[in-house]
């Protein structure tokens, strides 16, 4: 399979994440932000349900209107907006949905599923909580879940004027629910082996093959995620060759191969998404910046998300500066509500 490159010169970006909750004010969130961003990621896909009506997603709006109107004011006054979505993330802690549409009723085998062999969605949301899971997950190996969410993404880009795509959420929710048969089988058909049952022959091949064994798991898990974002960029650019394509993820590179299964560091180096958001919510980023530096090959891949809902405006102040002046993509805020709450955000920002 080979992959299609696009060079697209992205300028710096002061970004806002909007939430789907968020939506109701419409073209009013133009008078919160003030022209002080020059791209929005908007949330028009989670949960499994679209804020759009489309021709085959739970729909949460029956009226594309107001997006169209949205995307229309955003490009006059010169702000890109990206299509943010909820990947592999489909459901949270209320009760489940009724909607046949939606994958839990009629496809519930595409969730992932723990090493015992349990899906993720027998895990009651007390379950869940205290494994800090937040809801219930896809399984980034499966075929049909990977074609689904394809589909969905063809359908937003193709009916609306957005300028990217933007993928939350694109991991495993922990790093045992890896075990569902889709994963399984493709490493059996590579390897030989079941990974349930790497541990069962010590005396065959001694603790050096099952340790070789399992960095072979750990790595395949990874690159097949890799593989499914190469996937999304060859369908993006196939369409529409300028949409960018950017991915929300855990800010520490190794924690989120390690646990999540988030290879993003490959992701940037080898060009597979235009740009990374990483979700740095916390009150020292430095070392998260400085790990990053040395590690990305093209720091204006990358921008830095500041949490604006659980840090002090000095603090704030003081990340931007420390984004602004290294060689960064820009930043965006978390999110939205919270400046629309506290307008001192907005003073905040670099002109």
């Amino acid at each position: 399979m080979f992959l299609l490159i696009f060079i697209i010169n992205i300028s710096q970006i002061k970004g806002i994440w909007i939430p789907r909750w968020s939506l109701v004010d419409g073209k009013g969130i133009f008078g919160i932000i003030d022209n002080r961003f020059n791209h929005i990621f908007l949330q028009i896909f989670g949960n499994g349900e679209a804020y759009y009506p489309s021709g085959f997603l739970p729909s949460r709006i029956k009226d594309d209107k107001w997006l169209n109107d949205f995307l229309k004011e955003a490009h006059q006054r010169g702000i890109r907006v990206s299509a943010w979505i909820n990947t592999f993330y489909f459901w949270g802690y209320s009760p489940f949905s009724d909607d046949k549409r939606h994958p839990i009723n009629f496809a519930p085998d595409w969730f992932v599923v723990d090493r015992e062999q349990r899906s993720i969605i027998n895990y009651s949301p007390e379950e869940l909580k205290r494994l800090e899971i937040e809801g219930y997950y896809l399984s980034p190996a499966n075929r049909s879940v990977r074609l689904y969410l394809l589909k969905v993404i063809e359908e937003i880009i193709t009916k609306y004027d957005f300028d990217g795509i933007h993928l939350d959420y694109i991991r495993y929710p922990k790093e045992d629910f890896i075990y569902d048969i889709h994963l399984r089988t493709k490493f059996q058909r590579r390897y030989y082996y079941d990974p349930l049952k790497i541990g069962d022959d010590s005396l065959k091949i001694g603790y050096e093959g099952i340790d070789d064994l399992n960095r072979k798991w750990w790595n395949f898990v990874n690159d097949d995620l890799t593989e499914f974002v190469r996937e999304v960029k060859i369908k993006v650019k196939s369409i529409k060759p300028e949409c960018l394509i950017s991915t929300a993820v855990k800010p520490d590179f190794v924690v989120a191969r390690n646990e999540f299964y988030q290879d993003w560091l490959t992701w940037v180096n080898n060009d597979y998404i235009d740009f990374v958001c990483l979700m740095a919510y916390t009150n020292n980023i430095e070392g998260i910046i400085n790990k990053t530096m040395h590690s990305v090959n093209n720091l204006k891949k990358v921008a830095i998300g500041v949490g604006i809902y659980n840090l002090s405006p000095e603090t704030i102040r003081r990340q931007i500066s420390l984004i602004t002046q290294r060689p960064f993509l820009g930043f965006v805020y978390f999110s939205y509500n919270e400046l629309k709450k506290n307008r001192i955000y907005l003073d905040l920002l670099p002109e």
